[in-house]
């Protein structure tokens, strides 16, 4: 699922670096389907929920992946709920200065009733337009903007590091990306999605793993579209994305006039499935949580509707209500998204390390317990998310010093 998060920093990479990030797109998007196909296997060949799995390393780590989930959708609501009203405005703006807000509530608490009334199987049938109306809309706009092929190949294969100063700094981006596109608590959801689906059986692996990787080459082929769009658009122009209006440029620039309707289009589209999906996914974890891991229900060994019970409607509540108070801010959504994104790669590390322990325990995986080169790209993931961290700390205590 490309959400407006993987949009807004893909787009910031091309206007920032050009086509030299693709290649790093590459590796977060490999990363990204090993990590899900680990979680996902575990669910399939066990029956138990990712959750339940964790909870194996006490309950310490339930608890702390609870509070990551609650911060972490209040964050990502702040600036879903400015990106959803932002981009209906584009589409459609109203004749009042609230134009933006009135959309955001109007689409808000329509995404609010899909999610606290509907199922998991209505929700991924209607996500399934909007994801074709964002990849043609993303694939007409990279290819009328005339990219410079050649460049697009060398930044794909050709790895560099280019430098950077300032907010757009390279390791900023950088996490930006793997935080949005490799994820940290996002990737739990995907588990989550196998268990509701029913597939909790080995004989579900092949078609588990077909589904997993025609999503992932659609995403990586979305993204690296953006990617170029924006690198063959934006940059060298000097255009700062401060805000969703200045990423027109990108759209108008390759499609004209209506630029602008395919940028409020794509954007809308990403949006509102990441409001209905994530809302959907982060309510199944917290209630499978509760009832299966905290609680354990009677009929928790069964996992089935997680969606039917207490805590997954009291979470839409909480994910619905508590961020609203955006409205009275002044803040802009495109630094919310690149700081959302990067804050919760600290994460990763912690999460990966589990993932490893209990993907390579035979008891419970038998002969599907994690091969030497899944171990060594997880091994990867670690080292490397815990490097970005550690050099993103040193570079903002650097700011901080030479502000005092």
């Amino acid at each position: 699922m490309l959400g407006p998060q993987d949009l807004l920093t893909n787009s910031a990479a091309g206007a920032g670096y050009g086509y030299s990030m693709l290649w790093t797109l590459a590796i977060i998007i490999i990363a990204r389907y090993v990590m899900l196909e680990a979680t996902a296997r575990y669910v399939v060949v066990t029956g138990e929920t990712l959750m339940a799995g964790y909870a194996r390393a006490g309950r310490w780590v339930v608890w702390l992946i609870s509070l990551s989930i609650i911060l972490k959708r209040h964050v990502s609501a702040l600036y879903l709920f400015l990106l959803l009203g932002g981009a209906a405005h584009l589409l459609l703006p109203l004749p009042t200065a609230w134009s933006e807000k009135i959309w955001g509530l109007i689409f808000w608490w329509a995404g609010f009733a899909i999610t606290f009334w509907g199922r998991y199987r209505f929700i991924e049938k209607i996500s399934k337009p909007f994801a074709v109306i964002l990849g043609g809309s993303l694939a007409v706009a990279a290819v009328m903007s005339r990219p410079d092929l050649g460049a697009a190949a060398q930044g794909l294969f050709l790895p560099s590091v280019p430098g950077g100063e300032g907010a757009y700094s390279y390791l900023f981006v950088l996490m930006a990306l793997a935080g949005s596109s490799a994820g940290s608590l996002s990737n739990l959801k995907y588990a989550s999605f196998v268990h509701e689906r029913g597939w909790r059986d080995p004989v579900f692996l092949q078609k588990q793993r077909f589904d997993l990787m025609t999503s992932t080459l659609a995403l990586f082929a979305m993204l690296a579209l953006t990617q170029i769009t924006a690198a063959a658009t934006l940059f060298g122009s000097g255009v700062k994305l401060d805000g969703i209006q200045d990423l027109a440029p990108m759209f108008s620039v390759a499609l004209g006039d209506a630029g602008r309707i395919v940028l409020a289009l794509s954007l809308w589209a990403a949006c509102f499935t990441t409001l209905v999906g994530a809302n959907t996914g982060y309510g199944l974890l917290v209630s499978d949580i509760w009832h299966n891991v905290l609680r354990r229900s009677p009929d928790a060994d069964a996992g089935e509707g997680f969606g039917e019970r207490p805590a997954y409607r009291w979470a839409m509540v909480w994910f619905t209500v508590t961020p609203l108070y955006v409205i009275f801010t002044d803040w802009k959504a495109f630094w919310l998204t690149l700081l959302a994104a990067a804050i919760f790669v600290v994460l990763l590390p912690v999460l990966v390390f589990l993932l490893l322990w209990l993907t390579n325990n035979k008891k419970l995986m038998g002969a599907h317990a994690n091969g030497w080169l899944t171990n060594a790209i997880l091994g990867l993931v670690i080292l490397a998310s815990s490097y970005l961290t550690y050099q993103s700390g040193v570079e903002v205590a650097g700011k901080i010093r030479a502000a005092w």
